[in-house]
């Protein structure tokens, strides 16, 4: 990212990403930096220049371009980080039931798709290009 002053937001965003420990950035973790609006902007660019990823309303993750094409990829995988969010922002799930059966040996099908129960409600959308969080049987926890 180029900039030219190093008191702009973009590159105060760009160092408070940094910082983050998780692949996941909240949209209140740059709260403190500016107005609404100049947040807003400074989240576009890093979109723009695909160092950021959006994966739900005020959700996003860091991401790196991939070798092969122009795409960006994210850190440390989908479904990781997909879980990583839930936890960001504070909901209770637990792994689905083919899941757990797999994990217990039950069964030898591995889970293909990245399905969990909530165990508190979650009325959001997570997912980055064709990989979505799935809700087991759609069901939100009341």
């Amino acid at each position: 990212m180029r900039t030219k002053y190093t008191d702009s937001i973009e590159f105060k965003a760009l160092n408070r990403i940094k910082t983050i420990r998780g692949s996941v950035v909240l949209r209140k973790d740059l709260s403190g930096l500016g107005s609404y609006r100049q947040v807003s902007r400074a989240i576009n660019k890093l979109i723009e220049e695909k160092k950021l990823v959006k994966i739900g309303a005020g959700i996003y993750a860091k991401a790196y371009l991939s070798k092969y094409s122009d795409t960006p990829l994210i850190k440390n995988g989908i479904d990781y980080t997909l879980r990583e969010a839930l936890k960001r922002l504070g909901i209770a799930y637990e792994p689905g039931r083919a899941e757990k059966e797999y994990n217990e040996g039950k069964t030898t099908q591995i889970p293909v798709r990245n399905v969990v129960r909530l165990k508190s409600r979650c009325r959001r959308r997570i997912g980055y290009r064709n990989s979505e969080l799935i809700f087991e049987k759609n069901i939100n926890a009341k």
